[in-house]
């Protein structure tokens, strides 16, 4: 049997509203009360809500991004030819020197990153190739959104920055409008 290599759609773009709002999330963040520290043999992540309130989109650092955050996965869908969306769950986690998190996989459709602080010595997020195995570095700064196939096998490599490293993730599922197809200029 001959796999078929397909490339999946991997999309970085800056948040539009990142400077205006990244020291009001990161304050928000550090007084939230919610919090654990994910450790285990292939997990070492300082400082998250995961478990504690993932379901929760009532949180302040959310209430914060949300607006920006709809205009910003709105455009996605639209670029991407998609018709809906909803975030099935949404976290953040933070990485201090010696923290990681090995390689995974997500739920729902798609997986997203937001990098809020990402010092310029921080590793980036890694991926591999489920075929040939190799190794690959998602091409980021700070601010950007990564959005990638929840099926993609991942990993953020242990921080050895001197500086905390913050990320937002969701997992989000999308669905396609009845007409999909239709429109022969793909925007449907």
């Amino acid at each position: 049997m001959t796999d078929t290599v397909i490339n999946f759609p991997v999309s970085i773009k800056q948040f539009a509203e990142h400077s205006m709002h990244k020291h009001a999330m990161l304050d928000a963040i550090a007084r939230q009360e919610n919090v654990e520290h994910l450790q285990g043999l292939n997990i070492d992540i300082f400082r998250c809500d995961w478990e504690p309130a993932r379901y929760d989109y009532d949180r302040e650092w959310l209430n914060i991004m949300k607006p920006g955050l709809f205009v910003h996965l709105e455009e996605w869908l639209t670029h991407h030819g998609y018709h809906t969306f909803n975030i099935a769950e949404i976290w953040f986690q933070q990485y201090v020197t010696g923290s990681s998190h090995h390689w995974h996989t997500h739920s729902g459709n798609f997986t997203n990153v937001y990098y809020l602080d990402l010092p310029e010595d921080s590793p980036k997020t890694e991926w591999v190739n489920p075929l040939t195995r190799q190794v690959h570095t998602f091409d980021v700064k700070e601010g950007d959104i990564i959005t990638f196939p929840s099926w993609v096998i991942h990993k953020a490599p242990k921080n050895e920055s001197q500086e905390m490293k913050t990320i937002i993730s969701w997992n989000m599922d999308v669905s396609i409008s009845d007409t999909y197809g239709e429109n022969k200029n793909g925007n449907d």
